[in-house]
């Protein structure tokens, strides 16, 4: 064997034991979703802790990006499937500032759930948001099930929130939380 390929073969043996070793890692426990406190856009009080037994998605998102203009039709399809199912939506509007810019936003896209202005990016800094759109999906128990960044027009959130819905468990009625 050469020299050359001998150093090959080492590096296939030592990459391929790295992706092993990194695949074979046990999956790291779900983390507690951070609770907070807000109100939304109708001046409703919301308090994260107040919704276990409720799955919910938290959709980061600024009026001003575009991919969040070209992700919100699809929050809010989920919204309008999901949500008899016990899973309650909750846009944080982030790096904005601008109320009456972040209601004109909501109304134009169909944003009939509760709305946040965190203008302060309390919210985002607890949930480490670095960038919009950004999707959290927090279980019935209250912890955070999945996370999606960025934009794709392939993303699906009907199946992803299924798989949080509270169903029966979830309490809030659609006076509390539309």
């Amino acid at each position: 064997m050469s020299v050359t390929t001998k150093a090959k073969s080492l590096l296939f043996a030592l990459l391929t034991s790295t992706v092993l070793a990194v695949v074979a890692q046990p999956a790291q426990a779900q983390r507690a979703a951070p609770d907070f406190q807000a109100v939304d856009k109708q001046g409703r009080p919301i308090q994260l802790s107040n919704l276990k037994g409720c799955g919910v998605v938290l959709y980061f998102f600024a009026s001003w990006c575009p991919y969040c203009q070209k992700q919100t039709p699809a929050i809010v399809e989920a919204h309008k499937q999901l949500r008899k199912q016990g899973v309650i939506f909750l846009g944080v509007n982030v790096f904005d500032g601008e109320e009456e810019q972040v209601r004109a936003f909501a109304e134009a896209y169909g944003m009939t759930f509760p709305v946040i202005l965190d203008a302060e990016d309390s919210i985002a800094d607890l949930y480490r948001v670095d960038g919009v759109p950004h999707t959290v999906l927090i279980s019935p128990r209250g912890t955070v099930s999945r996370e999606i960044s960025g934009w794709s027009p392939n993303t699906n959130f009907i199946r992803p929130g299924r798989s949080i819905a509270g169903g029966r468990n979830c309490k809030v009625t659609a006076e509390q939380l539309p």
